[in-house]
């Protein structure tokens, strides 16, 4: 097969997006079909067993997908680990059995949102090649605006944090992206302003997270004078303790609202952490891992021993766990922690634990080489936030369209860490791009 060297101009071309062979109805036919696609998986549109619409689509066209999964850095890696996790979590349920109930009806939802979770990072990354990063971002927006519903008592006590919020986050960022920096930095902050008057502590903290960095961008980056990797992430770290300290004084001190002050004086009373306080499943994970570390499996049914130890580590941390949530939320049949490390160590053990720390690595790798180039967007930094605290703070259902997005986003192609030419097969390569 004959090899064409492609010179640096042509290196920018999007790899993956149709071929312009001058067949104009085949382009768009895949350029639509991609946002379609996106369309249906952020609709989120619910099939039984757990099962997703776009699940079924990202699975469909796996082997459209596949190509760019392989031409992103640890994108084949990635996905294997995946699978090792998935099938790791029906082995821990199997080998289990001795001491846990194991219930079908709860090992399959759970087999599929983490198997869809993977499906879905190849397809937006296909995606996003035939039609650019923004609009798949827009196009997975609106699905996530279709598929939104305002009928539970949550929307009810706050409709912009538990409806509104996330799909017009994506929506305008994705739109501010094709404006430029400044217009980033206008919605951000303006995003920012909503989160605070919404009763929206953790989208406060990160959207100003993301607007300071996309403000570091504008004022600081530069072609001549680009910082390192190194100080990108001592910069990071630094920034994100100033957010979050900066944050915690205005929430005690009134500016986010009373009811967001007194929840937050109790939180801070009772466990001694902001965080703690408002996450105090993290204690019964804690407690958990403890007593049991190489997880329990996906179906695996708590015991009463399993309940008790949680409460005690809940109890540690002046949380009383004798309300109800702990035993109808958290482990009703099923082993819900409210975080995706959490979940993910629960089904999956060990090789749940690496999947996080993998998904941590690529975002921060992502994250920390687009800012060192002055290129990451403001829906990339929010979603990467937003991502790297649900890792820790949110069930993996709720999680799933940010992460999504940011992984899709943060995945850097291969040839942007050779920096060498590119050696492309003649026939998926025309000298006339």
């Amino acid at each position: 097969m004959t090899e064409l060297r492609v010179g640096p101009a042509a290196r920018t071309a999007d790899f993956g997006a149709p071929r312009r062979t001058g067949r104009g109805d085949a382009r768009t036919w895949v350029r639509v079909l991609a946002a379609a696609s996106l369309v249906v998986l952020g609709a989120r549109l619910t099939l039984p067993q757990g099962l997703q619409a776009g699940f079924v689509v990202a699975a469909v066209l796996s082997p459209v997908w596949w190509g760019a999964l392989r031409r992103h850095r640890w994108g084949v890696p990635f996905m294997s680990l995946g699978l090792a996790a998935t099938a790791a979590g029906i082995w821990l349920g199997v080998a289990n059995t001795s001491d846990h109930e194991l219930s079908s009806s709860a090992a399959l939802p759970m087999t599929v949102i983490l198997l869809g979770t993977l499906l879905s990072v190849g397809l937006f990354l296909w995606a996003q090649e035939a039609l650019t990063p923004e609009r798949a971002v827009l196009w997975f927006g609106i699905g996530l605006a279709l598929g939104f519903t305002p009928d539970t008592p949550l929307f009810a006590s706050n409709p912009w944090k538990f409806g509104f919020a996330l799909p017009v986050t994506v929506i305008a960022l994705a739109l501010a992206a094709r404006f430029g920096r400044r217009w980033e930095l206008a919605v951000l902050v303006a995003l920012t302003i909503v989160a605070a008057l919404s009763d929206f502590r953790s989208a406060f903290g990160l959207l100003l997270l993301a607007a300071l960095l996309v403000f570091a961008q504008v004022a600081i980056v530069r072609p001549h004078r680009r910082p390192s990797p190194v100080a990108v992430l001592v910069g990071l770290g630094a920034l994100g303790v100033v957010v979050f300290q900066l944050g915690q004084a205005l929430i005690l001190d009134g500016y986010l609202g009373l009811a967001t002050q007194t929840r937050s004086i109790e939180q801070l009373r009772g466990s001694g952490s902001l965080i703690l306080g408002g996450r105090p499943e993290l204690a019964a994970t804690g407690a958990l891992m403890q007593h049991h570390p190489w997880g329990f499996g996906a179906g695996s049914v708590p015991t009463p021993d399993d309940i008790r130890l949680a409460k005690e580590g809940m109890n540690g941390i002046g949380y009383q766990p004798d309300n109800g949530y702990v035993e109808r939320f958290m482990f009703g049949g099923h082993f819900e922690l409210h975080s995706v490390f959490g979940d993910l160590w629960a089904q999956s053990g060990i090789v749940g634990l690496a999947l996080v720390t993998a998904v941590l690595v690529l975002l921060a790798v992502g994250v920390i080489r687009r800012i060192a180039e002055g290129t990451a967007s403001g829906i990339l930094l929010f979603t990467a936030a937003q991502s790297t605290w649900n890792l820790f703070f949110a069930p993996f259902y709720s999680a799933f369209p940010t992460l999504v997005i940011a992984l899709a986003l943060a995945f850097v192609p291969v040839e942007r860490f050779t920096g060498g030419p590119i050696v492309r097969r003649w026939s998926s390569f025309r000298p006339t791009d």
